[in-house]
């Protein structure tokens, strides 16, 4: 007990800060994920796809206008390497509640047009998004010193307000859900978790902001910021702009089993992305002046990342429609190709997860915008032909085939460039999982095929742990006859946090 507790404290120098810090968010993303995505799987199962793509339409609606309006503030003031912002805070907290302002009484003015059969052709969404207009306002008026969590890579605090939110949210949707068997279950969820973190961003941090505003400061935060808003706008389109699009071209019931699919496919792979993103950026933000320490750096993320992501991906691929069998009813089958396909897209996302905050602490967050744009191009080219042919399993086919051929390559290309490193070592370093994974892979699906044990559930269970057991003995093999040491490198982490 008492080495935990000095694991999960935070340390002096920067290197026990960092590593501490991905302790708290590994636990915050798993604990999170893991409450989510087992309460959207029994609401899910309890309200059918039809009520759950109702709640995914207002979700991309609420998502275009949160990315369509992103400032970029909390990245602009964690990126400056002095570490007291203080002075920019409460000009920071007038721009967000501006922002949050604006964003709900369009969200609530715009409710009647987005159900109207000119766009989704759903009448429950005008009462869902007047209600879910009240979530911008809520996150609005959050203590802005909440960004210092991340800049002092205080994640022990982050998990207590992320958790907060995360509880109520679980325990308002599913007691919903048994007494009503209605979307307002998610609804009423969603917002409920904000109020909650709404108050918790004000017990764990004492700053205090004040509606004082700086128009120095802002434009010297919007300066920084424009290239995340451009970000946002063509994230937004990349990121729910196929949603939208499945559920104004193929209806409610399609989006929901599309939504659903991407969130069970890609929920670890996510995790591995959010935890590198939340450490790294801070981390490589105060080494973004020392070169070699920067480079070291950017490949023992990527190192770690795919040790992690590539066996995750193709182990959710390989046991998608077992997965399916065990947790949801009959009606969510058509979701089993989706969920193989967009597992693909995670991985190449955890990948992705290892540039974008390196482009932001180096001070060239351009370089992501107009990659992103470029998939945007792609995709906007090529969706509507593949989902007419194909339904949802075209749409998904075009989004993870953009990432494989473009975006990845060509960030990963550029990444290297920024830290002034070698290729070749990336190459390197990608092949050894991904073999590892290939074999993991092919070895659950030929089990799969000849397992017969009555349970759905326990079939799953035993093919989790033969993946594991075999993805394990291979990298230790691969550790003792080459060059990867990934699992090295893990045992050094620990090492760092006890010690």
């Amino acid at each position: 007990m008492q080495r935990l507790r000095r694991a999960l404290r935070p340390g002096g120098s920067l290197a026990e800060r960092a590593v501490t810090g991905g302790v708290w968010v590994a636990l915050t993303n798993v604990v999170d994920r893991a409450l989510q995505l087992g309460m959207v799987l029994l609401v899910a199962g309890l309200i059918g796809p039809d009520s759950y793509g109702v709640m995914a339409l207002a979700l991309v609606v609420m998502s275009g206008l949160t990315k369509l309006s992103r400032l970029g503030i909390d990245a602009a003031l964690i990126q400056r390497e002095e570490a007291d912002v203080d002075a920019y805070l409460d000009t920071a907290w007038v721009m967000q509640n501006a922002r949050s302002l604006l964003i709900a009484a369009v969200l609530f003015a715009s409710a009647p047009i987005v159900a109207s059969p000119l766009v989704f052709d759903e009448p429950q969404l005008t009462g869902v998004l007047r209600v879910l207009a009240l979530s911008p306002v809520l996150s609005g008026l959050q203590n802005p010193a909440l960004l210092y969590l991340k800049k002092d890579l205080r994640f022990d605090k982050q998990f207590v307000y992320t958790l907060s939110g995360t509880v109520l949210y679980v325990t308002v949707a599913v007691s919903y859900a048994f007494a009503t068997r209605s979307v307002w279950a998610l609804v009423f969820g969603l917002v409920a978790s904000d109020a909650a973190r709404l108050v918790v961003s004000y017990l764990i941090v004492d700053y205090r902001p004040w509606p004082r505003f700086d128009l120095d400061h802002a434009r010297e935060l919007f300066g920084y910021g424009k290239w995340i808003f451009a970000s946002g706008v063509v994230l937004f389109l990349i990121m729910e702009g196929d949603d939208a699009f499945v559920g104004w071209y193929l209806g409610t019931a399609v989006v929901g089993l599309y939504q659903l699919a991407y969130r069970v496919s890609n929920a670890p792979a996510t995790e591995v992305t959010q935890t590198i993103s939340s450490v790294v950026f801070p981390t490589y933000a105060k080494l973004q002046s020392e070169d070699q320490r920067l480079r070291d750096g950017f490949y023992k993320t990527v190192q770690l990342t795919t040790f992690v992501s590539f066996p995750v991906a193709v182990g959710i691929a390989a046991i998608a429609p077992t997965f399916v069998d065990a947790f949801l009813t009959e009606e969510w089958g058509p979701m089993v190709p989706m969920i193989q396909l967009l597992a693909a897209w995670g991985l190449l996302r955890s990948l992705g997860a290892t540039t974008g905050p390196l482009f932001q602490a180096v001070g060239r967050p351009d370089f992501a915008t107009k990659i992103q744009f470029g998939k945007l191009v792609l995709i906007a080219a090529f969706i509507y032909p593949a989902t007419a042919a194909y339904g949802a399993v075209g749409t998904a086919l075009v989004i993870v085939g953009n990432s494989l051929l473009f975006s990845e390559p060509v960030s990963s290309y550029l990444a290297v460039r920024v830290v002034e490193g070698s290729y070749v070592e990336l190459l390197r370093l990608l092949a050894y999982p991904a073999l590892a994974s290939a074999v993991m892979g092919g070895a659950v699906l030929g089990l799969r095929e000849s397992l017969v044990v009555g349970s759905a559930v326990l079939e799953l269970v035993v093919l989790v742990v033969a993946g594991v057991a075999v993805y394990t003995a291979l990298v230790l093999g691969l550790e003792r006859y080459s060059g990867y040491d990934s699992v090295s490198l893990c045992r050094r982490m620990v090492e760092t946090v006890i010690a």
